[in-house]
């Protein structure tokens, strides 16, 4: 609800970062083998979401001058590789497949079955509804609106991208954590994962 309320970029990612470490906490507190393995998981993959996001937040700033949402309009256009790996840190925040942010979430909501506490499901479901609520709004300032008429910061002035040195870091990242949610995905077929919550879960 605090990062709601944040209209500069890195501050609203700031707050998100703690709704991200009680994920980590939650899968600890549920003391049960999938929780486990779901708050482990978190730990490097909300890393590699959030470096991604303020690595992208970095070349907003340095580039075009944007740091607050409203400057967002028309970012993606003149910025769509940075643009792309921040939507990428953004859909795996909020739990969207196949991004490594679902994976951990899956365990977690595993582990809470495992565990006897369902309710711990509804929790992760309003938790990925307001993380929706407040990253989509950037991604689609960045993507879906136009530009101002009179550009924000340096809108106008800046080159299409920005060079590998400041981008670089950001892709590899974005790509990290979306190879860590398709490796994570592969590992069972949709037969298995049913199968594997059946005997996991559901039987003694």
């Amino acid at each position: 609800m605090r990062a709601l309320q944040q209209s500069d970029i890195k501050r609203r990612l700031a707050y998100s970062t703690v709704s991200q470490v009680s994920y980590i906490i939650l899968g600890a507190s549920l003391a049960g083998p999938f929780a486990a393995i779901g708050g482990l998981a978190h730990l490097v993959h909300q890393g590699l979401m959030k470096i991604t996001l303020f690595f992208t937040a970095g070349v907003l700033a340095e580039r075009l001058g944007i740091t607050t949402i409203q400057q967002l309009d028309g970012a993606g256009r003149r910025l769509p590789i940075t643009m792309m790996a921040f939507t990428i840190g953004a859909l795996g925040m909020i739990g969207i497949p196949p991004v490594a942010g679902f994976i951990s979430k899956w365990y977690l909501g595993l582990g809470s079955l495992q565990t006897g506490q369902p309710w711990v499901i509804l929790v992760l479901a309003g938790s990925s509804l307001l993380n929706a609520v407040y990253f989509l709004p950037l991604v689609y300032r960045a993507w879906f609106r136009p530009p101002p008429a009179g550009g924000h910061g340096r809108l106008d002035e800046a080159p299409a991208e920005a060079p590998a040195s400041l981008i670089l870091p950001a892709a590899v990242t974005a790509l990290a954590a979306l190879g860590a949610g398709l490796l994570a995905a592969m590992a069972f077929s949709p037969l298995g994962w049913a199968t594997l919550i059946v005997e996991r879960v559901y039987l003694p």
